[in-house]
């Protein structure tokens, strides 16, 4: 299709879930969520590859319960950026709240320490909602992301995700602006839970297995003294959001640029996994997250049998309790 009629398509979309009321507009979003995930074979495969490595002891009722949901979360987004135009500072509380308990304070406590801050964040829940609540909450950021390949469409995402006060970094030559930014003490969001290519990023485990993982937050992180703040959002069951920010995270320095590298985004992989863990049906888990394997593995996770992936896992897991105990 043509790529400024999927604008068309798209804008005309956003403008018709704009109007209708919020009940409606995420009933309509479930079921549309729920035939994804019914007739979208691959995305469908790709999760339920992504539940075996990452959740063993899950059954098959199981792990299809997840899948369908995280169709249907990703598809809130769409929801949450058709409704970002009628959020404002004063009605923004009664869609998104910051936790009692994990929330504004640990941002605060990062923010003190004037180095500005790195978020550490994910494709969780509506992660299109986190970056404009935070703002409107006073609290704007900037953000990185990769631009869409359809240029109108992007241009109108681009407007629409900076009109509550933050600031969109493209994803391509990002880190000048992004130093930048943090010299002045300023706060920048990076999502790092998905696969990178080998230049960009490096193996270490998610979930026990490899994964090709960016290692842009930790560089930046040692580089600027910026501490890193974990941060995401948490769908309540009355439908709103509660807004998390775990302890900011310090840095390990061995003196070692490539070992810290390799321990820091071992650490930052830890703790989206540990979220991950915490609320499974709020991920992304269509997205091919072990695309990439290192010399001596299956180079294609996604084309094995159930056999040979489970195989796979069992000798991946037997040789990491081997080192643990070495």
């Amino acid at each position: 299709m043509d790529s400024y009629l999927v604008y068309i398509l798209a804008v005309w979309v956003i403008a018709i879930f704009r109007i209708l009321p919020r009940r409606i507009g995420t009933w309509i979003i479930r079921f549309l969520g729920s035939c994804a995930y019914l007739l979208d074979s691959r995305h469908r495969h790709i999760a339920d590859v992504n539940l075996r490595i990452a959740f063993p002891e899950f059954g098959k009722c199981e792990r299809s319960r997840i899948a369908r949901k995280s169709f249907q979360n990703t598809g809130m987004n769409l929801l949450e950026i058709s409704k970002l135009s009628k959020l404002n500072n004063q009605n923004i509380s009664s869609l998104a709240a910051y936790d009692p308990a994990q929330g504004i304070e640990n941002y605060r406590a990062a923010l003190a320490k004037g180095k500005g801050i790195l978020y550490l964040t994910g494709h969780f829940s509506s992660w299109e909602l986190l970056p404009t609540a935070h703002a409107l909450h006073g609290y704007p950021l900037s953000f990185i992301t990769r631009p869409l390949d359809n240029t109108p469409l992007e241009k109108y995402l681009l407007k629409i995700r900076e009109s509550k006060g933050n600031h969109v970094i493209n994803k391509k030559n990002s880190a000048r602006p992004i130093l930048k930014n943090l010299s002045s003490a300023g706060t920048v969001g990076i999502l790092m839970d998905q696969n990178t290519s080998l230049q960009e990023g490096i193996f270490v485990d998610f979930f026990g297995v490899p994964a090709a993982t960016t290692t842009s937050m930790a560089l930046f992180a040692l580089r600027t003294d910026a501490p890193v703040l974990p941060g995401y959002l948490t769908l309540m069951k009355n439908g709103r959001y509660a807004i998390k920010f775990l302890s900011p995270v310090e840095v390990v320095r061995t003196g070692d640029m490539n070992r810290d590298l390799e321990v820091n985004t071992r650490r930052f992989n830890e703790l989206i996994e540990n979220i991950i863990r915490q609320q499974p049906e709020s991920w992304l888990w269509g997205h091919r997250r072990w695309k990439y394997q290192p010399p001596g593995n299956p180079p294609d996770l996604y084309a094995l049998s159930e056999e040979e992936l489970e195989r796979f896992l069992k000798e991946v897991r037997a040789s990491s309790r081997q080192k643990e105990v070495g």
